[in-house]
C-alpha cells in the first residue's frame, strides 16, 4: 500500500505533468507560442478553481457533479444582470450567492435528508442547466464591461491576471485545509464520522460547508469564464464535471475519502489540460476526445483504488 501511494502521488502527477510538458513543447512548435500557452493556462484556471471546491468534497467522501451547472447558471444571471445595466461588484455578488446557494441546497438534501451524493448533485446538474437555458431561452448573451473581460482574458506582462487569482485561492485552501481546525476535520469527516461525531466536530455542519465551498468557486469560476469569453452561453462547459473530478482524484485525493490536497489537485488539472490540448494540437479526431477523456476517468479512479489498497484486502 505504500508502494502504491508512492507511486502514484501527488509527486508522481507533478512529474508526469513535467514531462508531458517538456515532450509538446518539443513535439509541437504550436504547443510553446504564447497564443497557446495563454490559453492553456486559461483553462487550467477554470478546471483548478472549480477542483479546490471539489478536493474538500472529495476528501469529506462526497461528490459533486453540479460544479459545471452550476458555474453556467451562475455566468447566465450574472450576464442578464450586466446586460440590464447592473453593476459588475452588485452582479458579481449575485453569482456569488447563486453558487452558495446551490452548493447549499446539495449540502442540505445529503446531510439533513441523508440523500446519496451522486444522486443529488446528478439532479442538480440537470436542474443547474435546465435553469440556465430557461434563464435567456437557450440565447448567449455578449459584451461585458471592461474591467470583467480584464480580469478574465488580460494579462500582466505574460502571465494572466486569472492565473493570480487561482494563485491567491490556492493559497487560501492550502492554509484552510493544512493549519485551521477545520481543515483537520475534513480530512477526519472523511477518513472516520464516527470517530469524527465522539471527537464533538459537526460532521453534517463541515460536509454542508464543504459543498458551499464547491459552489462559490463554481460562481468565481464562472465571472472569470464569463470575462475570458466576453460572453456567457448556457450550453458552454459540457463534461467539465468530469475532468475536475479526474485531476482531483489524480491528484491524490481518494473517492474514499480522508486523503487529497490542493497543490496535488492544481497538477492534476494541468494533466488533465495538457492532454485535452496535445489532442488538438495533434489534430485528433473529436470523436476520440470522448474516448480519451473516459480512459482517463477509468485511470483514475483504477489509481485511486491501488492507493487505498482494496484490491489487497480481497
Amino acid at each position: 500500500m505504500k508502494k502504491a501511494k508512492t507511486l502514484f502521488g501527488e509527486q508522481f502527477i507533478f512529474l508526469f505533468m513535467v514531462a508531458f510538458f517538456v515532450f509538446m513543447a518539443f513535439a509541437s512548435p504550436q504547443f510553446r507560442t504564447h497564443y497557446n500557452l495563454f490559453n492553456l493556462w486559461l483553462d487550467v484556471v477554470i478546471t483548478s478553481i472549480l477542483g479546490i471546491g471539489m478536493t474538500f468534497v472529495i476528501i469529506t467522501a462526497g461528490i459533486d457533479l453540479s460544479v459545471a451547472s452550476s458555474l453556467v447558471l451562475s455566468a447566465m444571471i450574472g450576464a442578464i444582470l450586466m446586460s440590464k445595466g447592473q453593476s459588475v461588484f452588485f452582479s458579481f455578488l449575485v453569482m456569488l450567492a447563486v453558487g452558495l446557494g446551490f452548493g447549499l441546497f446539495n449540502g442540505v438534501m445529503i446531510t439533513r435528508l441523508k440523500m446519496v451524493p451522486f444522486i443529488v448533485t446528478l439532479g442538480t446538474l440537470s436542474l443547474g442547466r435546465g435553469l440556465a437555458m430557461l434563464s435567456t431561452r437557450a440565447k448567449s448573451v455578449y459584451g461585458f464591461p471592461e474591467i470583467v473581460t480584464r480580469i478574465g482574458s488580460g494579462e500582466i506582462g505574460y502571465f494572466p491576471i486569472a492565473g493570480l487569482i487561482v494563485i491567491f485561492l490556492y493559497i487560501v485552501a492550502w492554509y484552510i485545509l493544512s493549519r485551521t481546525v477545520f481543515g483537520r476535520s475534513v480530512y477526519l469527516v472523511g477518513s472516520n464520522p464516527r470517530a469524527a461525531r465522539l471527537s464533538g466536530i459537526d460532521v453534517e455542519r463541515v460536509r454542508s460547508f464543504a459543498y458551499l465551498l464547491s459552489g462559490l468557486c463554481a460562481a468565481i469560476a464562472a465571472f472569470i469564464q464569463m470575462g475570458r469569453l466576453n460572453a456567457a452561453k448556457p450550453n458552454m462547459l459540457y463534461g467539465l464535471e468530469l475532468d475536475v473530478i479526474s485531476a482531483v482524484v489524480l491528484g491524490g485525493a481518494s473517492l474514499f475519502g480522508g486523503k487529497g490536497n490542493v497543490l496535488g489537485t492544481l497538477w492534476g488539472a494541468m494533466v488533465i489540460v495538457l492532454i485535452r490540448n496535445a489532442m488538438v494540437l495533434f489534430g485528433v479526431s473529436v470523436y476520440y476526445h470522448q474516448v480519451v477523456k473516459g480512459l482517463v476517468i477509468l485511470a483514475a479512479v483504477f489509481i485511486d483504488i491501488l492507493r487505498s489498497g482494496v484490491l489487497k484486502r480481497r
